[in-house]
């Protein structure tokens, strides 16, 4: 009984040990670090804070606090392959989906739900943030709606104005959209109205109004 206790106590004394030198010695380290994809995070930083490191050490709690304060970020996982000693971190981004030139800050793509993701150039349509970092979804949607134009009727309307409570694009001719959510049903009659020939010699096309248009000759036509 002795020397099994013996023994059990000097196999503890070595598992001890063992595990004392893999988790503070120079095995098991990170030899490779992969984080796929990554649009806005640094790449550079990522592999830098974690090549090296000693696995059984590694705390990724940071990281995820670090992410999660970043909007443009849905979310982030990480495997570790032991056996090739690599950290694997695959991170969930946002899509840029139309650009908008917004009020005070520049063009920036938004994504569907409006969030501000990074710098565009071209935007044709104004549109102002109603908190850091974010613009309405109903914006997105007019936005949308406003890039699907045919390209001749686009030519024609280069911008939208949707700074206030109500659409506007200067033309000519001017074209009145009304309220803001309203704005892709009202494109759908204007596109008819367009195609009708009807545009032509229009100053103001006024769409506020249900089944309701609008149209104000230009003077001399």
């Amino acid at each position: 009984m002795i020397k099994f206790l013996r023994l059990l106590v000097l196999v503890l004394l070595v598992l001890l040990l063992a595990g004392t030198a893999f988790r503070w010695g120079g095995w098991l380290r990170v030899r490779e670090v992969r984080v796929n994809p990554a649009r806005y995070v640094a790449v550079e930083k990522l592999t830098g804070r974690f090549l090296g490191a000693n696995i059984l050490r590694l705390d990724l709690r940071p990281l995820w606090t670090e992410l999660a304060q970043d909007s443009r970020v849905l979310g982030a996982q990480a495997r570790l392959n032991f056996f090739r000693l690599r950290l694997e971190i695959e991170i969930r981004e946002r899509s840029p989906l139309v650009a908008l030139e917004i009020v005070g800050q520049g063009s920036f793509w938004v994504d569907r739900e409006g969030v501000i993701l990074e710098p565009a150039e071209g935007a044709r349509v104004r549109a102002k943030a109603v908190a850091p970092g974010r613009v309405a979804p109903e914006l997105v949607e007019a936005a949308l709606a406003w890039e699907r134009l045919p390209r001749p009727l686009a030519e024609r309307f280069p911008v939208l104005d949707l700074t206030s409570s109500e659409a506007v694009a200067p033309g000519p001719p001017v074209l009145l959209l009304g309220a803001i959510c309203q704005v892709p049903e009202k494109l759908g009659i204007l596109s008819a109205l367009w195609r009708e020939g009807l545009l032509e010699g229009q100053a103001l096309v006024d769409l506020r109004f249900r089944d309701i248009v609008v149209l104000k000759r230009a003077k001399g036509r």
